[in-house]
Protein backbone atom coordinates (compact mmCIF):
# COMPACT_ATOMS: atom_id res chain seq x y z
CA UNK A 1 0.00 0.00 0.00
CA UNK A 2 1.09 3.71 -0.52
CA UNK A 3 0.51 6.94 0.64
CA UNK A 4 -3.20 7.95 -0.85
CA UNK A 5 -4.50 4.64 -1.01
CA UNK A 6 -8.09 3.52 0.26
CA UNK A 7 -8.14 0.93 2.69
CA UNK A 8 -10.29 -0.60 5.34
CA UNK A 9 -9.75 -2.82 8.55
CA UNK A 10 -9.66 -6.23 8.53
CA UNK A 11 -10.71 -8.72 11.00
CA UNK A 12 -7.67 -8.77 12.35
CA UNK A 13 -7.47 -5.06 13.16
CA UNK A 14 -6.96 -4.97 17.37
CA UNK A 15 -6.88 -0.59 17.72
CA UNK A 16 -9.82 0.32 19.81
CA UNK A 17 -12.68 2.23 18.45
CA UNK A 18 -12.52 0.94 15.06
CA UNK A 19 -14.34 -2.28 13.72
CA UNK A 20 -13.83 -4.39 10.29
CA UNK A 21 -15.17 -2.20 7.34
CA UNK A 22 -14.18 1.03 8.64
CA UNK A 23 -12.51 3.02 6.13
CA UNK A 24 -9.82 5.60 5.97
CA UNK A 25 -6.95 6.92 3.58
CA UNK A 26 -3.38 5.70 3.97
CA UNK A 27 -1.06 9.01 4.93
CA UNK A 28 2.49 8.02 5.99
CA UNK A 29 4.33 4.87 5.67
CA UNK A 30 6.59 4.80 8.53
CA UNK A 31 10.09 2.57 8.27
CA UNK A 32 9.41 -1.16 9.32
CA UNK A 33 9.80 -1.82 12.83
CA UNK A 34 12.11 -3.92 14.50
CA UNK A 35 11.60 -7.54 12.98
CA UNK A 36 10.36 -6.17 9.62
CA UNK A 37 6.66 -5.44 10.39
CA UNK A 38 5.36 -2.55 8.66
CA UNK A 39 3.23 -0.09 9.65
CA UNK A 40 0.58 2.64 7.58
CA UNK A 41 -0.99 5.91 9.25
CA UNK A 42 -4.34 6.69 8.33
CA UNK A 43 -6.55 8.68 7.82
CA UNK A 44 -9.89 7.60 8.92
CA UNK A 45 -12.88 8.68 7.51
CA UNK A 46 -14.83 8.59 10.63
CA UNK A 47 -12.74 10.75 12.53
CA UNK A 48 -12.14 14.54 12.57
CA UNK A 49 -10.37 16.19 9.33
CA UNK A 50 -7.64 17.45 11.63
CA UNK A 51 -7.15 14.15 13.55
CA UNK A 52 -3.22 12.94 12.58
CA UNK A 53 -4.16 9.37 11.92
CA UNK A 54 -4.31 5.86 13.25
CA UNK A 55 -1.48 3.90 13.29
CA UNK A 56 -2.13 0.37 11.71
CA UNK A 57 0.13 -2.78 11.37
CA UNK A 58 -0.31 -4.07 7.17
CA UNK A 59 -2.14 -7.24 8.70
CA UNK A 60 -4.92 -4.74 10.13
CA UNK A 61 -5.73 -2.86 7.43
CA UNK A 62 -6.20 -4.33 3.76
CA UNK A 63 -6.84 -2.07 0.36
CA UNK A 64 -10.52 -1.18 -0.33
CA UNK A 65 -11.40 -2.25 -3.67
Amino acid sequence: MAVGDRVRVTVYGRVAGYAPGDKGTVLRTPPPAVGGMSYYLVAMDKDRPDDTGVLFAAHEIEPDV
